[in-house]
């Protein structure tokens, strides 16, 4: 009985097992079968709105499948519309995604389609996030959230910046006499009378009647400013008058100018011909966000949707993407609610209700996202300005400065911008270097020497950090003095130049897995450890580097644009440039660092620095002249020994020992002109399979000897031949294998 009893027992747990594998066998698929959650998008592919619609659609797609990729929830499925750039075609989109089973949904993007859509979705209790509709929103869109400044924040922002940092008295507001013109016109005014600005409100209704506005503006014995309160297609005869009035007003505009294609309206106009920032040089524009001057995360977005799409992401494809990733979070944190649709959609509209204060934000692209009574958000604005057809951070910026002590107060260090708030001035410092040589690269000593100008251009007169108190982190040998420059001088656009050179040895961290096939980077860095990134930022001089000449040709002219001399590595005689960079450097801190008036995401330090890298490879076939080719021709006389007389076997044996000798003193050699390498090179795999080879080449003519003195003649002659086929086809088979990674590496 005790045995039957001891069977049954093990079959019990025996089929408890099998079930219990088959449990989780089953649950896989039903994890795998995890119902995605739904995401609608409409925006305007076609139609004069396209021009922001598009960038901003293609930067959802981007956040959606990085959401995937990541894994951290339940799958994302975007559905896309198209609202024709009308207001009709918002609210057509908005009634089918209403019944469709979307939880949220990102968009629309202009201000009248969010207007137009916002009550249908809120009938419906549907949450809604524009991406960057200024306008939207509001009490007759109650479920709608806005990650964007209003027109009213934009137009309190122009006037800061106008008095506050160009120093203006008196300001013309022309403006669209509608829901788009009118904020921005009322924000404008209360603001400048608070400062002091006196302002006069022109509004209008047609184009015709704006130019006309800006004429009479323009020759205003007061010179006041103009501030153009409309859209891009109204800007843009404006913007004709008033320069062909040649009195060069100084002019501001909202974030629909804010982007190099704004120039692009008047290619065809005569003027350009001779000079293409005709029109455009000299003006201001508001914007959420300028990449140049943006921080780490705003430039690894830019640089995986340039990786993308192929192009430089506009301002409103970053609020698109930041409007993604928090429509991703909510409907992820509301997935746990009950399966009923209505119950999820007001469950993620609870979670974006909940992001209400600083505390309980979340990290975007243009700094912490949290949303005011109103469903809208306090977000720090950008001041651009034209330089011919380029569009640029303006050397001086308003940042919000958040909780203020009372001695930053005291110190006079803060710009008072009304209702309690505060901002300090950041500088904008464009950057550039031109490489003269790089006349050495020491390997085994992980160093470089580089010979290079360094330029800086910043605005004179500002309180603060010192931009020139630069720090070279991997500098070893040689010196920077800020106080000693090769030329300095004030430009007419308000800016101080200076220029320094310098030369030194800089430590690099070089990748020797592949040598000899290797590519190197030669990286100078430099950071201001004075100032974090709110007060001070190193943006690259466009104006002088161009972005696009990656690569080096270096038979070219010398010019600054790209950025090398011709002659800069004449002296490398085992190395091929590349491709050059300049490029912002960003030092990233996640921490408070002790201090308690940062909560939430604001417990980030930056600090801001710029850097030129220099990509290299190794001229290969002269490297392996000089390091393999001996050990080719002792392998190839190891293997014509194979055919020696049985009688001369000391001579084999001798071949084989001076060989592997050889090959020693080679790896030495190779070795120390590399340094302490910690780790198991390319061509390391070269010398063990010599080596093998010398052992084989011992214990065959051993074992062959063995067995002629044994008797067994035909063995081994048997070994011989075996042995020889066993040492070609290795030698075959290690340039096959040296063949392909040098077509793969």
């Amino acid at each position: 009985m005790g045995n039957v009893g001891h069977r049954e027992r093990r079959m019990i747990r025996t089929s408890s097992a099998l079930a219990l594998v088959a449990a989780l066998l089953h649950a896989v698929p039903l994890a795998a079968e995890t119902p995605p959650l739904k995401l609608a998008a409409p925006f305007s592919a076609t139609g004069p709105a396209a021009a922001g619609g598009v960038p901003a659609l293609n930067a959802i797609r981007l956040g959606v499948d990085e959401a995937n990729a990541a894994g951290d929830g339940p799958p994302i499925l975007l559905d896309t519309y198209d609202d024709r750039s009308t207001d009709d075609g918002a609210r057509e989109a908005a009634r089918q995604i209403i019944a469709g089973d979307a939880l949220v949904v990102v968009g629309p993007g202009t201000t009248t389609s969010g207007l137009a859509a916002g009550p249908v979705y809120g009938e419906a209790g549907l949450a809604a996030i524009v991406p960057y509709a200024h306008g939207a929103g509001g009490s007759t869109s109650p479920t709608t959230f806005r990650p964007v400044f209003s027109n009213a924040d934009m137009g309190e922002a122009l006037a800061q910046y106008l008095r506050q940092v160009l120093g203006a008295a008196q300001a013309v507001v022309i403006y669209r006499d509608n829901g788009y013109g009118r904020p921005i016109a009322a924000g404008f005014e209360r603001v400048g009378a608070q400062l002091g600005l006196a302002t006069v409100r022109r509004p209008f209704a047609t184009p015709a009647e704006a130019a006309d506005a800006a004429r009479q503006t323009a020759l205003d014995p007061a010179h006041p400013a103009i501030v153009l309160a409309m859209i891009d297609p109204d800007a843009a005869p404006v913007v004709t008058a008033l320069a062909r009035t040649r009195t060069r007003p100084l002019v501001l505009g909202t974030s629909a100018i804010a982007t190099d294609a704004f120039a692009e309206n008047f290619a065809r106009e005569p003027e350009t011909a001779a000079d293409p920032g005709f029109f455009t040089d000299g003006i201001y524009a508001v914007s959420p966000l300028m990449l140049d001057s943006a921080g780490a995360e705003a430039l690894g977005f830019a640089g995986r949707y340039r990786a993308r799409f192929g192009r430089e992401p506009r301002w409103e494809a970053a609020q698109g993407y930041d409007a993604a990733r928090l429509a991703i979070a909510a409907m992820r944190a509301a997935a746990t609610a009950a399966p009923d649709l209505a119950a999820r959609r007001s469950a993620v509209r609870t979670w974006l209700a909940g992001r209400d204060s600083p505390a309980h934000a979340v990290a975007s692209l243009t700094g912490p996202l949290w949303f005011d009574p109103e469903r809208g958000r306090q977000q720090p604005t950008r001041i651009g300005r034209f330089h011919g057809t380029l569009f640029e951070s303006a050397p001086v910026q308003l940042i919000p400065a958040a909780n203020p002590s009372a001695a930053e107060r005291a110190a006079g260090g803060l710009v008072a911008l009304g209702d309690g708030r505060f901002a300090t001035r950041q500088q904008v410092v464009a950057t550039g270097i031109f490489v003269n040589e790089i006349p050495r690269i020491d390997i085994a000593q992980s160093t470089f020497t580089a010979d290079f100008y360094l330029w800086l251009r910043f605005a004179r007169g500002t309180a603060g950090a010192d931009p020139t108190e630069l720090d070279f982190p991997d500098l070893l040998r040689g010196s920077f003095d800020p106080r000693r420059p090769a030329a300095q001088g004030d430009l007419d656009d308000g800016t101080t130049y200076r220029l320094w050179r310098t030369r030194g040895d800089f430590k690099n961290d070089f990748d020797l897995h592949r040598y000899p096939l290797d590519r190197q980077v030669l990286a100078v860095r430099m950071f201001n450890a004075r100032a974090a990134s709110d007060r001070l930022v190193y943006v690259q001089d466009r104006r002088s580097i161009d972005p696009s000449l990656g690569a080096l040709r270096t038979s070219a002219a010398p010019t600054e644009s790209t950025g090398i001399a011709p002659a800069a590595f004449r002296n490398l005689t085992q190395w091929d440039p590349l491709r050059a960079e300049q490029l912002r450097d960003v030092l990233v801190t996640r921490s408070a660092l002790g201090d308690p008036r940062l909560v939430g995401v604001e417990r980030v330090r930056e600090l801001s620095g710029y850097r030129v890298e220099i990509e290299v490879r190794r001229r290969t076939l002269a490297t392996l002249a000089k390091t393999l080719l001996p050990l080719g021709i002792m392998a190839l006389i190891m293997l014509a020994s194979l055919w020696f007389p049985h009688g001369l076997v000391k001579e084999k044996i001798t071949v084989a020992i001076t060989g592997a000798l050889s090959g020693a003193v080679l790896l030495a050699s190779v070795n120390s002109q590399l340094g302490a390498v910690g780790y198991t090179m390319a061509v390391e795999y070269v010398f063990y399979v010599f080596f093998t080879l010398c052992l084989l080449c011992i214990v065959a003519v051993l074992a062959a000897e063995q067995l002629r003195v044994a008797g067994h003649a035909r063995r081994a002659v048997t070994t011989e031949h075996l042995t020889r086929l066993i040492f070609a086809a290795a030698i075959l088979a290690t340039l096959a294998a040296a063949a392909l990674a040098t077509t793969r590496w």
